[in-house]
């Protein structure tokens, strides 16, 4: 990967990770509960969660690469499009409200935890399989590229989520307001809509 396709990859995962969903409420609540290590233990279960969908991702990609190549147009189309589609449905969502702080966790619960909520989750395969060819020519996909973009997506997701755990309490503190809560969906949807429209004319 070149430094550009890196430098669009770690921006657009920024805005995946910062955008407000169940993952980032749960360190939310609990870096404002029981501080950043918690929150930060509940952040590295999350990204191995997360991680794991990738590498299935990019083995399938992989499989599937003489196959989708010459369709590449439209997998990009198809891509920018979902990134639209969350974009719109972020925009629109309902206000959130986060639960009320849970007691402590040991470091490997917490951790587990962290991986149930991501590591359950199949939509990261839907995700991952629009998002990457966006970034990625199939077929060059090398183990080499590979790593690379494991590297810099869980790299990239882990200092997003920290970042979310470091302003945990302020944040979880403005999404208790409806109003601030509405502006936080609506900034992130535009924000995500953006990026599919740039990636949808480049």
């Amino acid at each position: 990967m070149d430094g550009a396709s890196v430098l669009n990859l770690v921006l657009a995962t920024l805005v995946f990770v910062l955008s407000p969903g169940p993952a980032n409420l749960a360190v939310l609540a609990t870096s404002a509960s029981h501080g950043f290590r918690s929150g930060f233990l509940l952040a590295v279960g999350e990204v191995i969660g997360a991680v794991l969908y990738l590498l299935i991702a990019l083995f399938s990609l992989g499989a599937l690469a003489s196959v989708l190549a010459p369709m590449m147009v439209y997998v990009k189309l198809a891509g920018a499009m979902y990134l639209v589609y969350l974009g719109y449905k972020q925009f629109t969502s309902k206000d959130m409200a986060l639960d009320e702080s849970q007691p402590a966790r040991s470091p490997l619960k917490q951790m587990m935890v962290g991986f149930l909520i991501n590591g359950t989750n199949p939509k990261l395969v839907v995700f991952y399989l629009s998002f990457l060819p966006l970034f990625v020519d199939l077929t060059t996909l090398t183990p080499l590229v590979g790593g690379q973009i494991v590297l810099t997506v869980a790299a990239t997701l882990l200092a997003g989520i920290s970042l979310v755990c470091i302003l945990g309490q302020q944040l979880r503190r403005l999404m208790k307001r409806p109003g601030n809560a509405r502006w936080v969906n609506r900034t992130t949807g535009v924000i995500m809509m953006g990026v599919g429209v740039s990636v949808a004319r480049s």
